[in-house]
Order: C-alpha cells, then sequence, then structure tokens
C-alpha cells in the first residue's frame, strides 16, 4: 500500500508538499500540483486515514453502498440502517454501485478519502477480498456485509436463508403438480443469488424430477434486463411459474408478461418480497414471500457499532435470518389454485416479413407476440444479412408464388426511391393518414418514406454515426502527456478526420495500453462504402450531383481518400475480414480504442451502459459532424395479398409505446420522445447525443441519370468499392483510382441503366 513519502518521491516534491496539497493547509504551485495528481492516479493512494483517527479522534462517517435504490427490498433494508443511527452522532453516506464493480471499486475509494470508520456494503466485488482487506480489516476498519460474502475476507455477514426459501417454494409447487417452471435469478457469484439456485434444484432432486432446459436464467437484477430475457424466453417456451429472486426482477418479468398478452393467471409470477402492512397491494406478482428487509438492515447497523466500539476484540458474525415463509405457503396455494385461463389462439391471418440481421431485429422478435395478441395476426419472419437483403427484396416482388411472396419489407433508405420507382413497394399516402407522423423525428420522412411527393414507407429503425471512445485512455494523465509530446495537442475525441487518424496512430503504437487505435470494416461493400462516403463528406467531397453529372474526381475527393488510407495502415490488420458487427466486438473487448459506428450494431447494450457509467466508454460526434443516417424502414409490398394486415404491422412498429420498449432493448426508432423520455435516459444516458446528432446527418441517397431514372445505389456503391479495393490490394495510385472511379461511374451514368442486379 503507497505511503506519502511513496508520492513525494514520485512527484519529487517534500512530504509537506504533499500534505499541504492533500489537505489544502498551504498553497501548492501549479506544477507541483499536477504531479502529485499524477503520482497518487499512479500509485492509487488514499490517505492513512487511522492515524489520522488516533490523532484527532473525530471519525464519524459511516459508508452505506447498495445496488440501487429502486428494488423495495433495498430501501427497507436501509430504513433498518437509518433506524439504528438516526439519533446517534454517526452521519450515513449512503452511493449505489448499480451492480457495477469499478463503480463500487471507485465508491468505497471516495468514501476512504472522506475519512469513513465503517462500511456496511452489498458487494458486487464478491472476489476483491485484498482491496477490502488492504483498506479495512487490516486497518480495523469495520466492514458488515449483507447477503453478499467476500470470499476470504473477514467480516460480518448478514443474510437471509434464500436456499431454505427457494426450496419450500419449490417444492410447493411441484406437490401442486406444476413442472413447467423457471427460476430468473441474479449472477451466481453472489452467495444469495447461489443459495436460491440450490435451493430450486435441491426441490427438484427431493422429487427426482429433472428440471427443464428453460428452468434456470440468469438477470442482471434490474426490471430492464428481466423484462429482455422473459421476452427472450417467451419465443422459446411457455412456462406455467416464473420464480423471482427479488420484487424488483417480478416487476419486469410481469411487464413481460403483459405486454406479450400473458394473464397472471396464465403465467404465475412468485418471488422473493419483503414485509409490508399492504399485504396484498405492495406487490404485482402471484405470490410475494414476507423478508423482515428492515430487521436485516437494523442487524447490520447494530454489528457494526459493536465493531466500532471494540474493533480489535470483536468478532465478525455470520447471521443467517429467517423469513416466514413456512406460514406463507399456504397462501401461495390458495392463489395458484385458483386456475389459470387457456389462453385461446384467434391468429387467422398471416403476413411474411423480410427483415435485416441486426442484434435489434433479433431482439425485437421477441415483442412479435404482442402485435399477434392485439391483431389476432400471426406473423412469419425470415431475416437476411444486408448484402442479400436487396436481392431477395426484388425476387419476391417478381415471384410467381403468392406463397412466396413477402407481405413487408424492411429497407435501407437508399433502396426507397429505387423501390418505389420500380413499383416494388406500395403507396401507403392515404393509410399514412392513420398515423401520428408528427411523433417522428423532424423531417424524417423525407428520408425514410417519401418519393416523388407520394408515401411508401414507414421509419422503424434510427441510427446515426457515432464516435465511441476508451474515455478511460483518453483520460489517463500519462497517455494524454504523451500525446501533447508527440503531437503538441491535447489528446481528446477527435474534430477532424485528420486528428481522428493522429489519435488512432498514437494508440496502436502504445502496445501496452491498447492493441489498436481503431478497426476498420472492409469484408464487403456494404460495410466499406460508409468508411468512404462519410470522409467524402467530411472533406466537401460530391459524387454525382442532381443532374447526373458525375463530379468524383476533385482535390476534396483526395483528401478524403488520402485519410481513408491511412486509417487502414494503422487499424488493426483484419480489416477485409472486418464488417460491422466485428468492430464493435473488437472495441467492446477492449483491443480498440475508438469506434465509428451505427447503433443498431451495439448489440450489447448492457456492457455499454456499465462502461459508459464507469466513465470507461464515452460517446461523441463523429469527426467534422458529418454522419451519415443510417435507418431503416418497413414497407408493404405491392403485390401482397394481404395488404391491410401489412400495414397493421407497420403501424404497430411505430407507435410511441413501442419506441420506448425497443429503446428499453437497445434499439433506436424514429421516435422524438423516446430520446427525451427521463427514465430511458437515466438508463441509457446516450440516447441525448443519437437525438441531436440527427440535425447533422444526411443519408447517401441515389441519383437520377439524364433519362430521369432513379439509379441503384449499390451499382454506384460496387463501381467505388471495386476501385478502392485495388487501391488497398494492389496498391495502385490513389489519384489513378480517382480517375478510374470517375470514369466509370461517368460511363455507367451514361448507359441509362438504372437497375442493377443488387
Amino acid at each position: 500500500m503507497a505511503t506519502i513519502r511513496d508520492v513525494a518521491q514520485r512527484a519529487d516534491v517534500s512530504i509537506a508538499t504533499v500534505s499541504n496539497f492533500l489537505n489544502h493547509t498551504k498553497p501548492v504551485s501549479r506544477a507541483a500540483s499536477a504531479r502529485i495528481k499524477e503520482a497518487i492516479e499512479e500509485l492509487q493512494y488514499t490517505q492513512n486515514l487511522s492515524a489520522k483517527c488516533l490523532k484527532t479522534n473525530s471519525y464519524n462517517d459511516i459508508a452505506v453502498v447498495l445496488p440501487n435504490f429502486n428494488d423495495p427490498y433495498y430501501v427497507q433494508i436501509f430504513q433498518g440502517i437509518e433506524y439504528v443511527f438516526q439519533n446517534s452522532s454517526f452521519f450515513l453516506n449512503l452511493a449505489f454501485s448499480y451492480d457495477i464493480p469499478e463503480l463500487e471499486l471507485n465508491i468505497v475509494r471516495n468514501m476512504l478519502r472522506k475519512q469513513v470508520c465503517g462500511l456496511i456494503l452489498i458487494t458486487c466485488r464478491p472476489d476483491d477480498w485484498k482491496f477490502y482487506y488492504e483498506n479495512f480489516s487490516r486497518h480495523n476498519r469495520p466492514v458488515v456485509l449483507i447477503d453478499r460474502a467476500i470470499r476470504g475476507l473477514d467480516a460480518s455477514f448478514v443474510s437471509f436463508d434464500n436456499r431454505m426459501t427457494l426450496c419450500h417454494m419449490t417444492r410447493e409447487l411441484l406437490e401442486m403438480n406444476y413442472r413447467k417452471i423457471t427460476l430468473l435469478s441474479g449472477p451466481e457469484q453472489y452467495t444469495c443469488e447461489a443459495a436460491c439456485v440450490q435451493g430450486f434444484l435441491d426441490a427438484w432432486r427431493e422429487a427426482n424430477l429433472t428440471p427443464g432446459p428453460d428452468a434456470l436464467l440468469e438477470t442482471e437484477i434490474n426490471k430492464e434486463d428481466a423484462f429482455r430475457k422473459t421476452t427472450s424466453l417467451l419465443t422459446r417456451v411457455t412456462p406455467e411459474i416464473i420464480l423471482a429472486t427479488s420484487e424488483l426482477t417480478a416487476s419486469g418479468i410481469i411487464e413481460g408478461l403483459r405486454f406479450l398478452g400473458h394473464t397472471s393467471d396464465g403465467i404465475q409470477v412468485v418471488t422473493l418480497g419483503e414485509e409490508h402492512w399492504n399485504k396484498y397491494t405492495h406487490s404485482f406478482a402471484s405470490f410475494s414471500s414476507a423478508r423482515p428487509a428492515m430487521k436485516m438492515g437494523e442487524k447490520s447497523a447494530r454489528l457494526l457499532i459493536e465493531k466500532l466500539r471494540s474493533p480489535q476484540l470483536q468478532e465478525s458474525e455470520q447471521v443467517i435470518l429467517q423469513d416466514n415463509i413456512a406460514a406463507d405457503l399456504p397462501q401461495l396455494e390458495e392463489r395458484l389454485a385458483r386456475g389459470r385461463s387457456e389462453e385461446t389462439d384467434r391468429a387467422e391471418r398471416r403476413i411474411r416479413v423480410l427483415m435485416l440481421d441486426t442484434p435489434m431485429v433479433h431482439t425485437f422478435c421477441g415483442l412479435l407476440r404482442n402485435f399477434e395478441i392485439q391483431t389476432g395476426i400471426r406473423t412469419e419472419i425470415s431475416i437476411l444479412p444486408h448484402h442479400n437483403l436487396y436481392d431477395t427484396i426484388v425476387q419476391s416482388h417478381v415471384e410467381s408464388d403468392p406463397e412466396k411472396r413477402y407481405d413487408v419489407y424492411m429497407y435501407d433508405i437508399p433502396w426507397l426511391s429505387m423501390l418505389a420507382s420500380q413499383g416494388v413497394l406500395e403507396d401507403i399516402t392515404d393509410r399514412l393518414t392513420t398515423i401520428d407522423v408528427s411523433a417522428f423525428l423532424p423531417g424524417c420522412l423525407q428520408y425514410f418514406s417519401e418519393f416523388q411527393k407520394r408515401f411508401y414507407g414507414v421509419p422503424f429503425m434510427y441510427a446515426p454515426q457515432i464516435l465511441y471512445y476508451r474515455k478511460d485512455l483518453f483520460d489517463d494523465l500519462t497517455l494524454k502527456a504523451g500525446f501533447e509530446r508527440a503531437y503538441g495537442s491535447a489528446l481528446r475525441p477527435p474534430l477532424t478526420f485528420k486528428e481522428f487518424n493522429a489519435v488512432a496512430e498514437f494508440f496502436t503504437n502504445q502496445t501496452s495500453a491498447i492493441s489498436y487505435g481503431i478497426s476498420v470494416p472492409a469484408a464487403y461493400d456494404e460495410c466499406l462504402a460508409p468508411e468512404l462516403y462519410m470522409r467524402l463528406r467530411a472533406y466537401g467531397s460530391s459524387i454525382i450531383d442532381r443532374r447526373g453529372s458525375v463530379l468524383f474526381d476533385s482535390p476534396q475527393t483526395l483528401r478524403a481518400y488520402i485519410n481513408f488510407v491511412r486509417s487502414i495502415r494503422i487499424a488493426k490488420p483484419d480489416y477485409l475480414k472486418a464488417n460491422d458487427v466485428s468492430i464493435v466486438e473488437d472495441f467492446l473487448r477492449g483491443e480498440t480504442a475508438m469506434l465509428i459506428s451505427y447503433p443498431a450494431f451495439m448489440s450489447n447494450v448492457t456492457d455499454l451502459r456499465k462502461n459508459s457509467m464507469i466513465g470507461s466508454i464515452g460517446y461523441s460526434y463523429i469527426p467534422g459532424k458529418s454522419p451519415l443516417l443510417g435507418g431503416w424502414s418497413f414497407g408493404v409490398s405491392s403485390r401482397s395479398a394481404q395488404k391491410d394486415a401489412a400495414f397493421e404491422f407497420i403501424k404497430w412498429t411505430c407507435n410511441e409505446q413501442m419506441g420506448n420498449y425497443f429503446a428499453l432493448l437497445g434499439g433506436q426508432q424514429a421516435i422524438t420522445r423516446t430520446y427525451t423520455n427521463d427514465e430511458l435516459v437515466k438508463l441509457y444516458p446516450w440516447l441525448p447525443l443519437y437525438q441531436s446528432a440527427y440535425r447533422y446527418t444526411k443519408p447517401m441517397l441515389p441519383p437520377v441519370n439524364r433519362r430521369g431514372q432513379v439509379v441503384s445505389p449499390n451499382a454506384i456503391d460496387a463501381i467505388v468499392c471495386k476501385w478502392v479495393y485495388r487501391m488497398i490490394l494492389q496498391n495502385e495510385d490513389i489519384q489513378q483510382v480517382i480517375t478510374g472511379t470517375q470514369q466509370e461511374l461517368t460511363e455507367f451514368m451514361a448507359s441509362g441503366t438504372s437497375l442493377d442486379n443488387g
């Protein structure tokens, strides 16, 4: 553990100067302050509070760290703690970790700086005994753990007998002849959750029965993840009973069940709960156990006070409290014995929907039962990768067998004019009057739906390009100093593509900090083209003007291509295999420092949220504020035999409530109020950026040739990318590549071709 002497030596100042800096007793020069701050960060130094306590005898702050304050269980625990301390000389300092290990660590370090004399903790770092030993146990600073033990740490521990409770509950359900039972529990690394799983399995074992493949699901112990896991579960199986380990999880389960049209009698939710006087109204679950959580809080507070009175002599205690589950089980049997109503499958019509293969679409499919329950229309979904989707749409349009045609197409924005002009999409202008179009982002129908003053689709997935970056690296004092020495400028999220390459090159060369600055997706045209087009737009280049004239060969294009070639040279070298999904995985795995991507490909939204909350991941406008507008719409096939049902489907996808649900699952629709919803913004703090980026976005719209025909965007992409691949693979001269592209585009536009083969 670092000392003040170590800090002084590292910063090349006296111990007295460090003391003055820490305690603000005397002024310290700016240069010395910077060196001291850097030394403190590098050494992870905290003040020797035990020595100061002995000298001043003034410690009276207690740290309380809970996972959140949304779960009534934690609210009651804190009420019990507060009850014990409210008339004492101690002050409570409450903080929330949101079950993010790095956030817990930062909180506890800050509490140590506040000179806390003890800690009550529900940890999400169950294996970090060394940190708590070094900073608490070793200095006789007592810790009381609630529910989740820290393996190897000698500390007082208070919990309920969750194993016994879950065993009793499950045994009762099995005796009532329920077999399709699913338990949603938190991570098994937490001892309280592991005990729930063990009790659940014990009951099956005692009954000589084997639980089904979906009997155990792990959640993040919040209502949002419980909602996600429930909607996903119901795509595979329909359980009779869902067991939950907390009221918070149960609320997310019930939201998912009701959204998908299930009743509380059809699938019943049984959960661990808390003792309440309003026994029949505090929980929406079919049955909730009554754990005296306030008593647990009181017990933990009293254990801490005992340790504070005699920290060197008082032994740590393990206290396992019992709830009243045995007495409550008759109520469970009574509630479930009321029977459940059988659901009727009233789906009479069927539509076929063709969609893009992205993580968000797979998630969205879990919500489709809500549409089927509301309308009685069954949906059959086909999912294809981007580079196969356009061809399939065209093939479906000419398909002679009605059973093989699709009724609804999910199409990319640049395809709109092509599909509308060729008669593939149905004109839905008159139908659009039944939708509140004012709910969409201002003017977005122009890009998502409108062609020649008629409307052919409804906005579905909104995706502006966003810059994500490793904020922890950008804030690292050593790296900041190294970048300033190398480039004479501050390390920051890049504002231009020239700065973007400089930052990427710096991180690629900093092999000890991270492997690469960036990844570049160039596996096929659909992912390479946006890399080129965003640079062309940033440098003010054009490809083809509105009159069909090719303007590609220009100084602006040359600058954009020079920038792209430099990006390739400093990027992770697998760019010819990399695609939009793999570069996101590179970033989230910690292999790259920056990422420019569409939000639709940020599949692991839970990791993104955790990393953004602890300051590991930041997000900003892309360099030059020139993002391409990525977006997808739903349109009705002009040859569909179920046009009314098809329009009901796309109408269902775009209401405000669906926008909120989709955002909850990590997706983004073009619904304005989604990005101003306080609860969603608190959950996903990057949503306001996605909205504000809209003012700078613009899609790559297909040109019109001199005959007034819409030119296929795929054909333009193919020509541009073909020459770029020659530049990458054959090392052709950049200017020759630009000239060759100009010539081929000019010939193509003069040929009058409007439709390619995809």
